[in-house]
């Protein structure tokens, strides 16, 4: 049967408990509308994104959370808030490891996938312990396993950001090499520019259109995702609903 990775960060996991944490430690003095607090967390995220892929192509890696550590203060002061003191820094840091949930019907999504026999995986530019961690505790793990191997794939243990091709084909290898098969291979995610990497090697791509909304089709030569849904399951529904739809020959 096919494969299927789901990006972690932002998709499968939902950003949501962050900015609730961003809402409990500066208060509602600093962040007095929930909007304020989703403004300030996109910016930080999308600018620390930003640097992330600068510090992973220009050679020096850095991890996503180190990144995010760092860039705090800068997106507070941009956004004309004061700068946060360390232990407020390290409480909201806490949120991504402590707090954050699946995403909704994310869990139906990843049952339907069992009962149809796919693969699934989780690539996220977040560290693997800290993945495995939130899959464990969230009680979604054994989705992700296939006998003793977890199939998780974290750019930190490459050494190098999504979107680059080595990770998506590091993916579709490991893969491979677990299941000792050739199958179809789709990526779902919430960021136009992972799936955009993810077709350049061949993959099927998914949009689930929860946080970016639009895919910016034309930054990429006219070419969209394969499918795309305002939800996991309407995601994974999408998917499963074209491979039956396949002729197959014996």
């Amino acid at each position: 049967m096919p494969a299927v990775a789901f990006d972690f960060l932002g998709t499968l996991f939902s950003f949501a408990p962050v900015i609730d944490r961003l809402e409990d430690v500066f208060g509602k003095n600093v962040l007095p509308m929930r909007q304020n607090a989703e403004r300030l967390f996109f910016q930080w995220m999308w600018s620390g994104l930003r640097d992330y892929f600068g510090s992973s192509q220009a050679g020096r890696y850095c991890p996503l959370m180190t990144v995010l550590q760092s860039t705090l203060t800068r997106a507070m002061i941009i956004e004309g808030y004061a700068a946060p003191s360390k232990e407020q820094t390290e409480k909201v840091m806490r949120a991504f490891i402590e707090d954050i949930k699946p995403a909704a019907s994310a869990i139906e999504a990843l049952e339907l996938l069992k009962k149809n026999n796919w693969d699934i995986w989780v690539v996220t530019n977040g560290a693997y312990a800290g993945t495995v961690s939130l899959l464990r505790q969230n009680e979604i793990l054994d989705y992700f396993r296939r006998g003793d191997e977890v199939n998780v794939l974290s750019c930190d243990d490459l050494m190098i950001s999504k979107p680059h091709p080595k990770v998506y084909s590091e993916l579709m290898r490991l893969n491979v090499h677990r299941t000792r098969r050739i199958e179809n291979f789709y990526l779902v995610a919430s960021h136009a520019w992972d799936l955009a990497g993810a077709k350049n090697v061949s993959f099927r791509t998914v949009f689930l259109t929860t946080e970016e909304k639009i895919y910016p089709a034309d930054m990429y030569d006219g070419v969209g995702p394969d499918l795309q849904g305002d939800s996991i399951l309407e995601c994974v529904q999408a998917m499963i609903d074209l491979e039956k739809s396949k002729k197959h020959f014996l």
